[in-house]
């Protein structure tokens, strides 16, 4: 899960061959995670994955919801269980075109390109995106991570595109092992990033496999980015839950 939220645009995206996938090992639930910027709460974001069918074919169901400091957005997934290659999305974010940060993005995709709309309080914009092989959803990062077929020094490549950061060739490597501090499951530590920005550190469960947080050491000094899993939710709103 990195960072949430082209212009229309159409690209070629190269990837090399992918590593296999094992999306079917991921837990299913809601959780959420706290975001902390220099030890201080900043915002939360509750995460549902579900088990469903879209015309008979296997697919997760994840829903991020994010509540900050002045924002809030949700944002819709599907995709392929077993690959977490994505089928569709849609993301919302502000309540009416009023609002400064009004915005709907409608995503589908396949494996030759990317197409939807984007609006904004600004007007309306079309997604043509042009693929040249497999390429994954860059804001689902953390949990395509979970569905690798994670090793002691295992190291992968991962194409991927997000609307607002376009095209990136993602390297993630098993740099380590913990017992996490939240509730004492053995977990990988992966760093994953794609050479142009600080490199990510995820903390990765191994069994059931999730994503349970990610840390960003910013150039400012002092400056920490953290996702931290708190409990599971308890009480997740029926809309939520019946997606």
């Amino acid at each position: 899960m990195k960072r949430l939220f082209l212009t229309a645009a159409c690209l070629v995206l190269t990837a090399a061959a992918p590593p296999p996938m094992q999306g079917e090992r991921l837990e299913a639930g809601a959780t959420y995670f706290i975001l902390k910027i220099n030890g201080h709460e900043n915002g939360r974001l509750w995460r549902v994955l579900r088990k469903t069918e879209l015309n008979g074919r296997r697919v997760w169901d994840i829903v991020l919801h994010l509540k900050g400091v002045g924002c809030e957005a949700r944002e819709h997934y599907v995709v392929d269980r077993t690959s977490l290659l994505p089928i569709m999305m849609d993301s919302t974010r502000g309540r009416d075109r009023r609002d400064r940060n009004w915005e709907r993005i409608r995503l589908r995709y396949d494996a030759r390109r990317i197409w939807g709309t984007r609006e904004s309080s600004a007007g309306s914009k079309t997604i043509s995106v042009a693929l040249n092989g497999p390429t994954w959803e860059g804001h689902l990062l953390g949990v395509t991570l979970a569905a690798l077929p994670l090793a002691e020094g295992g190291r992968y490549a991962l194409p991927t595109w997000h609307y607002d950061g376009g095209e990136k060739q993602i390297t993630a490597e098993v740099v380590g092992d913990i017992v996490a501090p939240y509730d004492g499951r053995p977990a990988w530590v992966v760093e994953a990033g794609d050479g142009s920005s600080d490199r990510v550190r995820y903390e990765i469960a191994r069994s059931p496999r999730a994503e349970m947080g990610y840390r960003v050491d910013l150039h400012a000094p002092g400056c920490v980015k953290i996702w931290e899993t708190s409990e599971p939710v308890l009480h997740v709103s029926q809309l939520e839950a019946r997606r």
